[in-house]
């Protein structure tokens, strides 16, 4: 439910997401801020970090189903900054239960997303709040801006060697219309439950290590997650943007696994008008040839997240 062009969201309890007291500017391919993504989080399995995830209220985070081959052995850290060094805001809680979606197709990756439930509530701070989910109904025009967080790969060559960043990493890519995007993967390989965005010039995206982060697009002061990271075809290649759950298709479903203190949900309407394009279906074929006989997509990996190329 929206009030005041959605500066207030109502669940069970009246509660206020979305906010960013500390984010003062944006700017992709860079080292975020502390405390300019307070629903962060890093999901480790046995101390290393594997995938990321997003708060969405007190007890309660959002992720994808594909990093979750195994269940026990997972902690979450919130409040994170940096992976290496101290993290004085930071907050480490164990996992009551993960609960992935029952119509999660690992082989398509369609329905790619999962709830984590901690063993107990955490407070909020500046550097620990909820984020705000698209509610049904959202709109994600082509070209809408997004941003995408992680701790994930910042070189998209499997031939460079590089750590991930130990700084949690922010980049702004724009969405890329279902209908273009499912031209450049191939007829059905994108369906409803997806969401594309991405430089079709390549160069920014999310990669190895992002995977279950969060996609956000901001509605006047109230931050919205429309997205999941979930899979691509390579990291930051021309012409194939990364591919993330949409959100607002699982309103239902999550509302229907925390029953109590729902997150907060948020109807986003993109501006002006809709430029998506149907592609031919020469391109189509075109298209669909170049994934087959490219490099290995994201979906295989453990994990995915954002990158900038600049080396």
């Amino acid at each position: 439910i929206i009030y005041n062009n959605a500066l207030h969201v109502l669940s069970s309890l009246c509660v206020l997401c979305g906010q960013a007291p500390l984010n003062t500017k944006i700017v992709g391919g860079q080292n975020a801020a502390p405390g300019s993504w307070p629903w962060q989080v890093s999901m480790r399995y046995q101390g290393s970090h594997v995938c990321g995830g997003s708060l969405i209220n007190n007890q309660w985070i959002l992720s994808a189903a594909h990093c979750f081959a195994l269940i026990s052995g997972w902690t979450m850290v919130l409040g994170l900054q940096t992976q290496q060094g101290t993290n004085p805001n930071s907050v480490s809680v164990s996992v009551s239960s993960i609960t992935v979606n029952p119509n999660y197709n690992g082989n398509t990756n369609d329905n790619d997303l999962a709830l984590v439930q901690l063993s107990s509530t955490v407070s909020f701070s500046d550097y620990i709040q909820p984020i705000c989910l698209a509610a049904s109904g959202s709109t994600f025009y082509n070209g809408t801006e997004t941003w995408v967080t992680g701790w994930g790969n910042i070189h998209p060559l499997p031939s460079v060697s590089l750590p991930s960043p130990g700084t949690l990493q922010e980049v702004q890519v724009p969405v890329v219309g279902n209908g273009k995007c499912n031209c450049l993967y191939g007829p059905g390989s994108i369906t409803d439950n997806m969401l594309c965005a991405g430089l079709l010039a390549g160069g920014k995206d999310s990669c190895q290590g992002d995977s279950g982060g969060p996609l956000v697009v901001k509605q006047g002061s109230v931050w919205v997650q429309a997205g999941i990271v979930s899979f691509g075809n390579g990291c930051a290649e021309p012409n194939y943007p990364g591919v993330y759950t949409r959100v607002s298709q699982y309103q239902s479903w999550i509302s229907s696994v925390i029953t109590s203190n729902l997150p907060g949900f948020v109807t986003y309407f993109s501006s002006g008008t809709n430029s998506d394009v149907t592609c031919t279906a020469t391109a189509a074929v075109i298209s669909s040839m170049n994934v087959l006989f490219s490099s290995i997509p994201l979906f295989l990996f453990p994990s995915l997240l954002l990158i900038d190329t600049l080396f």
